[in-house]
Order: C-alpha cells, then structure tokens, then sequence
C-alpha cells in the first residue's frame, strides 16, 4: 500500500472496442482483453483512472456503448481522452451520459492531472492546436504549487519504430516548451504506440503504456505485432512531486470452446 498522501492512478489505453462483439481486432477480441485488464485492476487500489484513447476502433455510438459497459466495474473516477480512431464529439455525446468522465484539468490532492486533445481529424498521427497549447499554458500558470502530470494520446518522444513514429505529435518542440516554463510539471503519460516506453526529457517522465489490447512490437521498422500480453500502467503520485510506476501484464483470456452440436 502506497505512504499516506500518495495518490495512485491506473492508465489503461488503447482499447479499440469494436461495435460487433464477434468481431475482432488482428485477431483479438478487444472486449474481452479489456474485461481482463479491468478485472486484474481491481484486485488493487487506485485513486483516478486516466483512459488515454483509442476507446474504440469502431467510432460509432455502439463501440462507446460498449466501452461504457465494459468500464461500469471500475472503482474509482475514470477520465477519458480521445485518439486517433476516436470521433470525439460522437464520443462526448455518448460517454457524457454514463459514469465515465471527460475534463481538462483534475485536482487531486497536491496534484493537477492536465487532459490534451492531441488529435487531428483524419489523420493517424497527432498535433496540439494553438488553443490546446494556450489552455496548457493557462492551466499551468494558475497552478504553480501543484505537482503536474500531464495526459495525451500521442507520443512526443520517438519510441524507435520507425512506423510508428511518422504518426507522433508533429509538434511536441512547442509542447516542451510550454512545459519548460513550468517547473512544477513531473511527467506526461501516452498512448498511440501500444509499448512500453519511459524516457527523461528536461528532468520530466514520459511514459508509454501498453495497450489493453493487441501490442506492437518495439523498435521495429515495418509494422508487426508483439506477443507480449495486454497490460496496464500503475502510478504512485508522493506529495514531495516524486513519479513511481510500473506495468503489469494480464494474461490473454481463453476464449471457450465452441458448443457441441445437439443429437
């Protein structure tokens, strides 16, 4: 259990829920993975949960329906962002009206947890708009006491596949410096490249999480799945500004056999 003051959050992120349930995702069902994720989760203890896109595959009211469903068993707040496969007016529309939550800035305790919209429509990689960096901005300089944690889907660090990085916020020079400004920011979390990855840039934590689903294999060039198990991120947020986190990996569910025919 985590020291008295420390805030424990979970990220879970790229689910890609599918508006089927026989459909699959490269050959997983991304329902049942995340059902196995959230179960595993739940054996422990957490503050906030931060759901950083990529909620569905399919962008339709059923696929957020889904979702919606999927996360009725989660014990604490959940925050959402969209990704890149997401609709995110579709998905405020439809989310909105269930327990999970969507803001740009979360007090916890001596915590601000920033919420980015780094999605561009149609396009499979990422951008801040000039007025997602001005809210950054804004938010950051009215809270300079608050240990900082910021949250986006895509990556502003290369993680080293070369696919995968011709999809990375093409503007993550002006998010740091944003950030530069504001010494009180301690670490970012994303999504988007389905790894892990923990980087220091400018003394601030940049975390990758693996994908509740399918995963990528690292430092590839070409496109290729890994066969590591869906998984989670845990972090422990101190009241001095420290960053502890780790991944724990969940085994795939085996799906049952199929029914016997009858006499």
């Amino acid at each position: 259990m985590p020291n008295s003051g420390t805030l424990r959050l979970l990220h879970l992120t790229d689910s890609h829920i599918l508006a089927d349930p026989e459909a699959r995702f490269y050959g997983a069902d991304s329902a049942a993975t995340l059902r196995a994720v959230i179960e595993h989760a739940n054996r422990d203890r957490f503050d906030l949960i931060l759901f950083t896109g990529d909620l569905a595959q399919d962008p339709v009211p059923q696929s957020y329906r889904r979702l919606a469903e999927l996360c009725a068993g989660l014990r604490a707040p959940c925050y959402w962002l969209p990704g890149n496969h997401d609709q995110p007016a579709l998905a405020r529309r439809i989310l909105d009206e269930t327990p999970l939550l969507r803001a740009t800035a979360i007090r916890l305790g001596g915590w601000l947890i920033v919420c980015l919209d780094s999605t561009l429509p149609g396009c499979a990689g990422g951008s801040l708009a000039g007025e997602q960096l001005d809210l950054l901005e804004r938010t950051l300089s009215d809270h300079p006491t608050l240990h900082t944690l910021i949250a986006l889907h895509h990556h502003p660090v290369p993680c080293g596949s070369a696919w995968m990085d011709t999809m990375i916020l093409d503007n993550a020079g002006e998010f740091f410096a944003v950030l530069a400004r504001h010494p009180q920011v301690k670490a970012i979390l994303h999504g988007h490249t389905h790894q892990v990855s923990d980087f220091e840039i400018e003394g601030k934590r940049v975390f990758g999480t693996p994908s509740t689903c399918i995963q990528f294999k690292p430092a590839n060039r070409t496109f290729a799945l890994d066969e590591e198990q869906p998984g989670y991120r845990w972090l422990e947020l101190g009241q001095d500004g420290s960053v502890a986190t780790g991944i724990c990996r969940v085994p795939v569910p085996t799906p049952p056999p199929p029914a016997s025919a009858s006499a």
